[in-house]
């Protein structure tokens, strides 16, 4: 695999995990599945008055039973109620067929504590394992998947052709987007200084990106410079910029802010491999251009 594509996946693969809850994480997570094990892994549908009997999904030759948990946040008491019942469901309906109960949840920061007694206190009950599973170990399952199947499940990932065909019109369209969210009176645009990856403890994965994203910075430029409205790219920068604060503000930094940047940007929503190529070109200019990251700290030489 290229490490373009890699990044891109990396980059997806956590928007995807992140973003999605309830019935759309339980679809995301058996697509994955699906794919990676044809005729191994069941998807179960609930159906009459029994539901799926305590099973979202069956893995035969591991004899696994998997429940799939997704809340928008997770509460102590209702989680360890929810455990409950799924687990003694699953031993009343699948005991015989169930080897190790995996419980798959959608909190990629962690699990309260309570959470975890309680699920390291289940586990042997009927000589049933009982695993835990979240983003590392489902991005796991998705990097095992053939090329083919990472793109049937996340869609095509750009490569530095897809930048060569990026067209005027594509950046055009993800700059309305970003034009449309709410900013403070447009502020001076200041020209990023040199290691802005590195104090923003960016990963190798975003720099990359943001490096790959940068091939059509001049394209970029242009929009801004022959524009028919001469302050889109100060709108766009302050709107990038108070969007930034709001992060910084909530404590959420490094990668998990430029996620959040991009799909501010427009990415994950646009309907062609060429206008997700262009919102990260106009993110990579604009982190290049504008101050929507932390600046370089100084550092003082003592003589």
């Amino acid at each position: 695999m290229e490490a373009a594509v890699r990044e891109w996946y990396e980059l997806k693969f956590s928007l995807e995990f992140r973003s999605r809850v309830g019935t759309e994480f339980q679809n995301f997570f058996t697509s994955i599945m699906e794919v990676g094990y044809p005729a191994d892994f069941q998807k179960v549908k609930p159906y009459g008055k029994d539901g799926d009997r305590k099973c979202d999904g069956y893995h035969r030759s591991q004899k696994r039973v998997y429940q799939v948990y997704a809340p928008e946040k997770m509460q102590v008491a209702e989680t360890n109620t929810k455990i409950d019942e799924d687990f003694n469901g699953a031993i009343d309906h699948w005991l015989k067929e169930m080897a190790t109960w995996v419980f798959v949840h959608n909190q990629w920061r962690g699990v309260p504590a309570d959470v975890l007694k309680k699920l390291l206190a289940i586990h042997g009950t009927k000589g049933v394992s009982v695993l835990s599973w979240s983003e590392l170990e489902l991005r796991a399952e998705f990097f095992l998947l053939s090329p083919e199947n990472q793109a049937l499940v996340l869609g095509l990932a750009p490569s530095p052709q897809s930048f060569a065909r990026i067209q005027m019109r594509d950046v055009i369209q993800v700059a309305n987007v970003i034009a449309q969210q709410e900013a403070p009176p447009p502020e001076q645009i200041s020209k990023v200084p040199m290691g802005k990856l590195e104090t923003n403890q960016l990963s190798a994965n975003v720099q990359a990106l943001l490096t790959l994203g940068s091939r059509k910075g001049k394209l970029v430029k242009k929009l801004f410079a022959e524009w028919h409205d001469p302050k889109l790219g100060d709108r766009i920068a302050s709107a990038f910029r108070s969007k930034y604060e709001e992060l910084r503000i909530s404590n959420v930094l490094g990668d998990e802010a430029f996620y959040e940047l991009w799909r501010f940007a427009g990415g994950g929503s646009q309907h062609s491999l060429a206008q997700e190529t262009a919102v990260l070109a106009v993110l990579a200019f604009l982190f290049e251009e504008c101050e929507i990251f932390e600046a370089p700290r100084r550092v003082e030489v003592l003589n």
